[in-house]
């Protein structure tokens, strides 16, 4: 192959990076390749820490991108506004088109559909930091929505801010695989958080309880929403194929069909086939995905077949406060297997899964290839 190989890699969250790293290292002394990661971020991201910066209990969830990110990643602070991928450009908000010869998609998640508090990105668990601190002993907060998101920022909220009446308002309760369990539940009570059967409206904030008859009831003082994320419509407005929910279509070597040189990793893909069925968007899968959007693209560029994605799981955790979590061990479906840690233990466990994200980031940069996964599920012969 003749001249430097541009890769762009769209989005600098757990997939975005550990793609770039990967390409970045693997390519190093075999292909001139130049790798360019474009967000806008000033530091790279912490999600699963966001809550904590919400309760007030954590400065912040930015890392300096100079310790996760391989030397050889130029990265442009910059939002990509279209991509063109028969021109094989990207326009950023900021600047002129970039171009590139290979694409991996990983712009992630986290555009909720309201107008409340939340705590998808930086920016807004800091304005949620900022309405928790002004609000005064005895006011109420709702947070929207009993998954993990939201059970872990209630349970730290609690700690954090006892003088606070804390509600969490699901339609069903708490039915997640992971914050449906007893000892969260006791978790809860301890802490003295309300869970309660309703609804809330995603414009106003209103609550509608579940039961029949039951009378809604204004907005409390601050409402949090957690209750689902949406995916930035970058994909479909480039007219790349997405699915219902906007998230771009990608094959099992997570290559989009027709567009081989565009790649997808992290929350914003959906990967066709028994591959991607068990897939949640999560940590524990974006950096996979991301190193195997590498892979592929490494693959594509020796002249090799690339495989398909084989990624599973090991285990879920939630924080709950206060040095306590949980820590559910599961096959690599994702679903349960018989054993749990809980309490301290399971608060030790969740804060060493947080640690290593960051960690397997920065040893990926140094030592290329370095970073594996557990393998998922055998698929169905045939």
């Amino acid at each position: 192959m003749n001249g430097t190989v541009r890769v762009v890699v769209v989005g600098g969250g757990y997939a975005g990076v550990m793609a770039a790293n990967r390409v970045a290292g693997g390519a190093a002394g075999r292909i001139p390749v130049e790798v360019t990661l474009v967000d806008p971020g000033a530091q790279f991201t912490e999600r699963i820490r966001l809550h904590r910066v919400a309760a007030g209990t954590r400065d912040s969830a930015g890392v300096d991108w100079t310790t996760v990110l391989h030397p050889r990643v130029h990265r442009i602070p910059a939002r990509v506004l279209g991509i063109d991928v028969d021109r094989r450009l990207v326009t950023l908000q900021d600047g002129g088109p970039t171009g590139f010869d290979w694409l991996v998609y990983a712009v992630g998640s986290g555009e909720p559909p309201t107008a409340l508090l939340s705590v998808t990105n930086a920016a807004a668990a800091a304005d949620t930091r900022r309405a928790i601190t002004r609000l005064a002993p005895g006011a109420t907060v709702t947070v929207a929505g009993a998954g993990p998101t939201g059970v872990e920022l209630a349970c730290v909220l609690a700690v954090a801010r006892p003088d606070l009446r804390v509600t969490v308002v699901a339609p069903s309760g708490l039915t997640h695989p992971l914050t449906g369990k007893d000892t969260v539940a006791r978790r809860l009570r301890h802490l003295g958080v309300v869970v309660e059967h309703g609804s809330v409206d995603p414009a106003t904030g209103t609550v509608t309880p579940a039961t029949p008859g039951g009378h809604s009831r204004p907005a409390a003082a601050a409402t949090i929403w957690t209750a689902g994320l949406a995916v930035p419509s970058l994909a479909a407005d480039s007219g790349l194929p997405v699915d219902g929910g906007g998230r771009l279509l990608v094959d099992a070597t997570l290559s989009v069909p027709g567009h081989e040189r565009v790649l997808g990793a992290g929350d914003a893909v959906s990967v066709a086939g028994p591959a991607g069925n068990h897939l949640r968007a999560s940590c524990a899968i974006a950096l996979p995905m991301g190193a195997h959007a590498a892979d592929t693209v490494l693959a594509r560029l020796t002249g090799t077949a690339p495989s398909a994605l084989d990624a599973g799981y090991l285990a879920q955790c939630v924080d709950l406060g206060a040095g306590r979590g949980n820590v559910q061990l599961v096959h690599a479906d994702d679903t349960p297997r018989r054993w749990a840690l809980s309490g301290r233990p399971g608060g030790w466990g969740k804060e060493r899964v947080c640690r290593m994200t960051v960690a397997w980031l920065s040893r990926e940069a140094r030592r290329p290839g370095s970073f594996t996964w557990p393998s998922g599920p055998a698929l169905p012969v045939g």
